[in-house]
């Protein structure tokens, strides 16, 4: 390893300043680079969060302006952002669970247990796998192993994920996060690449603790509509304007003069 003076690794890493607002083009400013990506993967966490999840998240987001220097650190932020989706499950599963789990084994009676951290609902999970039970959520019985695919089971069936569209991109997000936790390569990530995985990453948290992303990709807010009128008159004419502009407002009282 090439050992580098303060000011080498100070300087801007020419591939992170070749990605501008416009695409993989002209070298931006170091100063710009450094404003524009972060831009880019600026995004915020509802209030609520869990505070590891939002620590983590914070960490991230701290890390990825760091990509203007070593464009390494892209493909790092990407990787983490992964695997903190799996740490945002586990950490509103506990909330969720208001510390108690239970499981379903039919003919007996259901049957709850005690937990206090992760790892006994892991611990708790796999014991009632090998004996066929199932997580018991909103009067279902689901498949429950503790691991990724049994968590994202649990949110959807708890109602907290949302959408068709969004399944999908959750099976990628999930392909994508047991390829980082066992490579079997090495891969490069790149500043739009890394910025949408953190973007993404804060639309899942965010819905798991109850807010859409107004706008969003994945988990969007409603759409805001509005009544109109729309009129013409006999010249063909057609005029289209906001319902509320429409009102009447109220009658004023006359006032009735005194007479002295």
């Amino acid at each position: 390893m090439e050992i580098q003076t303060l000011e080498e690794l100070r300087a801007a890493d020419d591939l992170s300043l070749a990605f501008n607002p416009y695409g993989l083009g002209s070298r931006m400013r170091p100063e710009d680079a450094a404003e524009f990506q972060q831009q880019i993967a600026d995004c915020d966490l509802a209030e609520g969060v869990a505070a590891g999840t939002r620590d983590s998240f914070e960490r991230l987001r701290t890390v990825f302006a760091y990509g203007v220097l070593c464009y390494d650190v892209y493909t790092v932020v990407g990787d983490q952002a992964l695997l903190i989706y799996e740490q945002a499950l586990r950490d509103r599963f506990m909330e969720w669970s208001a510390g108690t789990v239970t499981f379903r084994l039919p003919p007996a009676p259901d049957v709850s247990y005690t937990v206090t951290s992760y790892d006994d609902v892991k611990k708790r999970a796999d014991r009632m796998t090998r004996q066929r039970a199932k997580l018991v959520v909103a009067d279902q019985a689901i498949e429950f192993n503790g691991m990724l695919h049994g968590l994202r089971l649990w949110a959807r069936t708890a109602g907290l994920l949302r959408g068709r569209r969004s399944r999908a991109v959750e099976d990628a997000l999930a392909k994508l996060r047991n390829y980082v936790a066992h490579p079997s390569g090495h891969h490069i990530d790149t500043p739009v690449g890394a910025a949408r995985t953190v973007r993404d990453l804060a639309e899942l948290i965010n819905q798991l603790w109850g807010q859409a992303t107004p706008d969003g990709r994945l988990y969007p807010a409603p759409l805001r509509r509005e009544i109109v009128v729309l009129s013409w008159n006999g010249s063909g004419r057609t005029r289209m304007e906001p319902a509320s502009a429409l009102t009447v407002p109220d009658p004023v009282e006359d006032q009735e003069s005194d007479d002295e």
